[in-house]
């Protein structure tokens, strides 16, 4: 996102990537229980045909010989057939799955283990592939590219955005496991090299107009620099969408994302009024931490040092904005307190809001109105519950996802208060009584 690697630089590794690559794998990757050409896969072996690398010197096969490869095997989901390895680190082995008719022929590939690969198979973006009809929709877009002076490419607004608006509707280029770090640093670029490859020409050609800033290998440089954190299945692993990696950080943005593992789509969506001209962005960290903590962090991470508005004030208004930090994790403590001891007022609530809003903490707030609803509800006050799980339930929906858990709490108890755990259990012969069942935001 922030410095560019010159395309030149690309010439010798992509001959790396597209020719016949010879590894030396250095154990065999499946259990005895399992036929030869078959994959093991929660206990069971399901017949593929997909040919691994076992403990000895293996050729790949090219692209065609390999599209023929898997075009030959009945029922196969992928376009290409896997190539492999492991080694005495790795419990299954890590490989390079491609579907290039994936959302519309956007295309995919994944860099992980069958577990992972298959059961992405059951989710609806490939077992539906109308779930995605409204994704990667960019013909017409409310944002054009935009070269910002020592900060490099950004995206700008060219009409109006109101809260709520759709900017982004993304599925990813590739899916990676973290632990495919357990391989060596020529076989796991080896199998990310083959995975870009794999990809259609306009997805390959959008993943290398992408920037780095470590000045490594071209492809890992350009991965480590773009991807977002994803959840599947639990288990968080790494994507990369090229829209919206073009994105850059603000620590008070006026968007919001969040990735929807059922459809395998990454949603950004503006927070706030955007007008034309003015910069999206998101956060690429907790934007809740201190001055000082945040800008550490960026640079380690991202190799910048973050100008925005927020970080480059006045010593005197940063310092304010540190201080109102420090409230809000005093004030969250309090709300979280739900014994008999706990000083939680409407007061208090009222002041958590206030001090979000004062530091533009657009999406954070959506947590700051789930205190207040709760709070609300918890002396009692059924409209006013209702007016902030209806403020909540709305920004949850942008920040956290549409089925998130926050957001089915709070639309219920925008429905029917009296029917939340939280009812009335501050009201009590002193005022309040607390009851210890309440869950931490």
């Amino acid at each position: 996102m922030k410095s560019m690697i010159r395309l030149s630089l690309l010439t010798g590794t992509l001959a790396f990537a597209s020719e016949q690559v010879q590894i030396a794998g250095q154990q065999p990757l499946f259990h005895d229980a399992c036929p030869s050409e078959s994959i093991a896969l929660d206990d069971n072996a399901i017949i593929s045909n997909v040919a691994f690398h076992s403990n000895k010197t293996q050729t790949w096969q090219s692209l065609e010989e390999s599209r023929t490869s898997a075009s030959q095997i009945r029922d196969f989901p992928w376009t290409f057939r896997p190539e492999c390895f492991s080694n005495e680190n790795t419990t299954e082995p890590f490989c390079v799955f491609s579907d290039q008719t994936f959302a519309s022929g956007r295309g995919i590939f994944i860099v992980g283990t069958e577990t992972l690969a298959y059961s992405m198979l059951e989710k609806d973006a490939f077992r539906r592939p109308e779930v995605l009809d409204r994704m990667n929709k960019y013909d017409n877009p409310s944002f054009e590219q935009h070269e910002f002076p020592g900060k490099g490419r950004g995206l700008v607004a060219n009409k109006t955005l109101h809260r709520g608006d759709q900017i982004f509707a993304s599925t990813p280029l590739l899916i990676t496991d973290p632990d495919i770090y357990q391989l060596s640093t020529s076989e796991r670029l080896a199998l990310l090299y083959r995975g870009v490859e794999t990809l259609p020409p306009a997805s390959q050609a959008s993943f290398w107009e992408l920037m780095g800033h470590y000045d490594g290998d071209p492809v890992d440089d350009r991965i480590n620099t773009n991807n977002f954190e994803l959840s599947i299945n639990g288990i968080s692993h790494s994507g990369l969408f090229p829209e919206i990696a073009m994105m850059n950080h603000d620590c008070r943005p006026n968007a919001a994302y969040f990735w929807d593992a059922r459809t395998m789509t990454h949603y950004v969506h503006a927070l706030r009024d955007i007008l034309p001209g003015e910069e999206i962005t998101i956060t690429y960290i907790d934007n809740e931490q201190p001055r000082a903590k945040r800008m550490k962090k960026l640079e380690r991470n991202w190799g910048f040092r973050c100008s925005c508005s927020s970080c480059t004030a006045h010593p005197a208004l940063t310092a304010e904005s540190d201080s109102r930090l420090h409230q809000i994790a005093a004030l969250l403590d309090m709300l979280n307190d739900w014994t008999p001891a706990s000083s939680a007022t409407p007061e208090a609530v009222e002041l958590l809001v206030t001090l979000y809003e004062q530091e533009r903490l657009h999406a954070n707030l959506a947590t700051a109105y789930k205190h207040a609803a709760e709070v609300y509800s918890s002396f009692g006050r059924k409209f006013e519950a209702i007016r902030y799980a209806r403020l909540s339930t709305e920004l949850s929906m942008l920040d956290k996802g549409f089925a998130d858990e926050d957001v089915r709490e709070m639309r219920n108890m925008s429905k029917n208060p009296e029917m939340s755990w939280s009812w009335n259990k501050r009201v009590g012969l002193s005022g309040k009584s607390g009851c210890g069942c309440a869950r931490k935001h």
